[in-house]
């Protein structure tokens, strides 16, 4: 009975592990076949594929990748501008988000679950539906052309719905024991939400910052409907890149490479605290 019992634990394991290196492999075959092409010369990645370069490896791909093309933005230039108009509402995002969180979950004023019921029904309408009216409201007021960049930093700078509820769960967790012992020593709603709360759902901001960072580093309509050539984006000037260079493949999957490498980079030093963040938001308290 107790072999029967190990017999079947062992084959548990034996499927489990086999579909975790399935997907991992799944995941991780396309960046490894676009990392080896970068690699080689243009004329081998004409025919069919090998993992292995014939005509040896060369570095010409990044070479073109990080040279400025005629007038338009170039890879480096690109990330200077990615930079530059998505921190700033993500950090502003995530602390507006996170006192709204609080304030939800932490405090109590009339209206409170009909005001949160609304805020979460913003959710479900889609962002494309409300791209043409922003677009004219902006245009109204001449922001797209004295200062294009303005409509993609200032609507991320209120926080949003989604982060609201993720970072709301998370606060729920803390024991009401806990925020009521900082307001007997004294302590304000604005004192005990630095010192207490954020210290606290730490892991869970790391996460939402990082999805946040991730999701404007990647964002490819809202740039290409308000910025021009001066301010493009990382993902604009990449598509701008993989036209000019139109079949020389080991330049455009280099340009691609340069252009994920920031995300893989947060994602490995955080990764321990972005596990925790999802997990802590799934907690209710």
């Amino acid at each position: 009975m107790i072999k029967a019992r190990k017999r079947k634990e062992i084959l548990r394991k034996i499927i489990i592990y086999s579909g975790l290196i399935l997907f991992a492999l799944f995941v991780l075959v396309p960046f490894a076949i676009m990392l080896i092409s970068s690699l080689k010369h243009k004329e081998e990645t004409i025919g069919s594929f090998t993992w292995w370069p014939k005509l040896g490896m060369t570095l010409k791909g990044y070479v073109n990748a990080f040279e400025k093309v005629a007038s338009s933005t170039s890879i480096l230039e690109g990330f200077v501008n990615t930079m530059w108009i998505i921190i700033p509402p993500t950090v502003l995002g995530l602390l507006v988000s996170t006192l709204a969180a609080y304030a939800f979950a932490k405090m109590r004023f009339r209206g409170k679950n009909v005001m949160f019921g609304l805020l979460i029904a913003t959710m479900m309408v889609p962002g494309i539906v409300t791209l043409v009216p922003s677009y004219i409201i902006w245009d109204y007021l001449g922001i797209t052309m004295t200062a294009p960049y303005v409509p993609l930093m200032i609507p991320g700078m209120f926080g949003a719905a989604a982060c609201v509820f993720f970072m709301r769960q998370a606060i729920f967790s803390i024991p009401d024991s806990v925020i009521e012992a900082s307001r007997l020593d004294g302590m304000g709603p604005f004192g005990c939400f630095v010192k207490i709360v954020l210290p606290l759902v730490k892991p869970a901001l790391l996460s939402q910052g990082i999805l946040g960072f991730v999701a404007g580093y990647n964002d490819y309509f809202g740039p290409l409907i308000y910025l021009k050539s001066d301010y493009q984006t990382l993902q604009i000037a990449v598509s701008v890149f993989s036209d000019r260079y139109s079949g020389d493949w080991p330049s455009i999957l280099a340009a691609n490479v340069v252009a994920i490498i920031p995300t893989v980079m947060i994602y490995v030093f955080v990764q321990k605290y972005f596990i925790e963040g999802i997990t802590a938001g799934g907690e209710k308290g």
